[in-house]
């Protein structure tokens, strides 16, 4: 079958290309791409004027859940909400119920994801670094390697110990595997529930110190220049955590990090009414931080823009702040709020892709964020309606968690359809008179 997307804006950072012109697929995978293409004999054309055609979006920070917590979310809904929020790749974290810590949980994600009912996405596995996550005994990682995991990770359960995080990462450097490390020194955030700081006093909240996430921080960056291993740091939200990165990648230590965009958009002013909605780890900080985070995005000391989709069951959250879980939900919503930032000119559309699509698939090394002719096992496309007005409803997402801080948000921009070897999501809101036969 021969499809045609015709006359979109073109943006493929992988190429370094920005222009008007069409993309031609062909038995699931991409054959030609350029401002004049061959039409001819195509099954379906799409006219794609004024939306952007982009490479599949990668969420390389997202929770499934499953298995062990399939009242949360499941690999089935948890996909479905991926391809809905422009995904064609997403990073599962290992930390479910048992830990991802053995090739056979490894072997289940990748048939459950690979199911007929699932969202018809690539599901990348993020390995436990230690067994039970427990910050102990590194798990056995040349197995989970083999196995099919992209990287190996601490998420959920930060390992304290610096000697046992330094044997973690001069292993990994001889699997060539990188390290997706959560930065924060639980003796400095015990009991806190949000930012410490005039805000928290305010409240009487207990606060979690800016400083339990840059002293992690700074650990591991010196150690990812002392082994050579690749770290990638989960969800910066300080400025300090920030020019850590920045002096590290100075240093020449192969450091990477991400943001989410709870964090370069939201403040600890939004917890003034304890809403659990806004309840966050590491927490939503101040104005000051999020100007700087905005300026690293935009020099690139930022590499990448994940969601962090965190969910959790209703009954989970309708408690009081202090008992609440912290996490958001944020696959379908991570699009519309990152295009604020193109709005607002802090970056470029070509850049905007790069956060969310090549750059993360080149810090894992996946197939994926490019346009180059079969350059990926199945085509992977994303296309984005950089100005459709939409809301932003919780009730009707594919996702089982609701815990969204922008649930009844307005956004300017949505990823309206999501091509993954063949249509996986295409978006209600679309309009149907740009295509002149429907994709199959």
């Amino acid at each position: 079958m021969k499809t045609v997307l015709k006359n979109g804006r073109v943006l493929d950072p992988s190429q370094d290309l920005d222009f008007v012109g069409s993309v031609v697929l062909e038995d699931a995978q991409i054959v030609e791409i350029g401002e004049e293409v061959d039409a001819s004999g195509a099954d379906s054309v799409m006219d794609c004027s004024g939306l952007w055609i982009a490479p599949g979006l990668v969420d390389m920070h997202t929770h499934l859940r499953e298995p062990g917590e399939e009242h949360r979310e499941t690999i089935r809904t948890g996909t479905q909400a991926a391809a809905a929020g422009g995904f064609t790749n997403v990073c599962c974290m290992p930390n479910t119920s048992p830990p991802l810590d053995n090739p056979a949980l490894v072997d289940f994600i990748l048939d459950r994801s690979a199911s007929p009912d699932a969202g018809g996405i690539f599901v990348a596995p993020v390995g436990a670094l230690t067994v039970g996550q427990k910050g102990q005994q590194l798990s056995d990682l040349a197995a989970l390697r083999k196995a099919g995991v992209v990287a190996a990770s601490d998420e959920g359960g930060p390992i304290q110990d610096a000697h046992v995080m330094m044997r973690a990462m001069e292993y990994c450097l001889q699997l060539d595997l990188p390290i997706m490390a959560h930065c924060d020194d639980r003796s400095l955030s015990q009991h806190g529930s949000m930012n410490e700081g005039a805000m928290s006093a305010m409240l009487g909240v207990p606060g979690i110190p800016r400083t339990a996430e840059e002293v992690m921080v700074m650990r591991n960056c010196l150690l990812s220049l002392n082994t050579g291993c690749r770290v990638h740091i989960l969800r910066v939200s300080t400025w300090g955590a920030v020019e850590m990165v920045r002096q590290a990648k100075y240093l020449g230590a192969p450091v990477t990090c991400e943001i989410c965009p709870h964090h370069f958009t939201l403040t600890e002013d939004a917890v003034d009414e304890f809403d659990v909605r806004f309840k966050t780890t590491p927490p939503l900080r101040t104005k000051v931080d999020v100007e700087i985070l905005l300026q690293a995005l935009s020099d690139g000391t930022i590499d990448c823009i994940a969601s962090d989709h965190s969910p959790y069951a209703p009954h989970e959250v309708n408690v009081p702040f202090d008992e609440a879980p912290f996490g958001m939900v944020g696959l379908e919503s991570t699009v519309g709020a990152t295009l604020r930032l193109t709005h607002n000119g802090v970056l470029s559309p070509l850049e905007t892709v790069r956060k969310l699509s090549t750059a993360p698939a080149e810090i894992l090394r996946l197939d994926a964020g490019t346009l180059k002719a079969n350059a990926t096992p199945v085509a992977q496309i994303t296309v984005i309606d950089p100005n459709l007005e939409w809301t932003f409803d919780v009730n009707r997402t594919f996702s089982k968690g609701k815990n969204s801080p922008f649930d009844g948000t307005t956004f300017r921009g949505k990823a309206v359809l999501t091509y993954c070897g063949g249509e996986v999501y295409r978006d209600p809101l679309f309009d149907d008179a740009r295509s002149h036969i429907a994709l199959a």
